[in-house]
């Protein structure tokens, strides 16, 4: 849809188009970052509908969806259970071995996978996959290092923004739109 792609560059584009799979942190990118925990211990953390929405769009698209994030959470497990995510690697220190571990299983090049994230540990990442990406409020030094900022904040759709790029830009949310 020239409407979304019209918000990026023909380089932008041109990334996006040869996406096949979207891996993704969680806080900070699904989330606002912030960990609130109860009286009994028990952390809850707060998902945008947006990006929820999506992944059903992008799995009938045929692209791999999923998440390789630092912290591990029974409200991740969960979260990624209900979206039925391709994968959800959690307590990860090193993302970027994970991540050439899920480019060799699923049988891709980097070039085809795209990866948003917020911090330090998804430098390395974000160097090697296809299409880069960060929510509006990551920190400064890796805002230069993607090759998008989204327009939204971390927890606001950061992923559905991402999503919607590499739908547009494949020729798919067209006929999504269109029901």
């Amino acid at each position: 849809m020239r409407q979304i792609l019209s918000l990026y560059t023909k380089e932008q584009v041109k990334k996006a188009s040869a996406i096949k799979a979207i891996f993704f942190d969680t806080d900070g990118v699904l989330t606002d970052g912030k960990i609130i925990y109860d009286d009994t211990g028990r952390e809850i953390k707060a998902f945008n509908v947006k990006d929820g929405y999506i992944i059903s769009h992008l799995k009938k698209a045929g692209i791999i969806v999923g998440i390789i994030t630092g912290r591990d959470s029974k409200t991740v497990s969960h979260r990624a259970a209900e979206l039925k995510l391709d994968f959800c690697h959690q307590g990860i220190v090193d993302k970027h071995s994970v991540f050439e571990k899920l480019v060799e299983f699923h049988k891709l090049k980097r070039k085809q996978v795209a990866y948003i994230g917020d911090d330090i540990n998804d430098l390395k990442t974000l160097a090697a996959c296809g299409l880069s990406a960060c929510p509006a409020d990551a920190m400064s030094y890796v805002k230069t290092k993607v090759d998008v900022i989204t327009q939204t904040k971390g927890g606001q759709g950061v992923l559905r923004e991402i999503a919607d790029l590499v739908l547009a830009a494949r020729g798919e949310m067209e006929k999504i739109v269109k029901g």
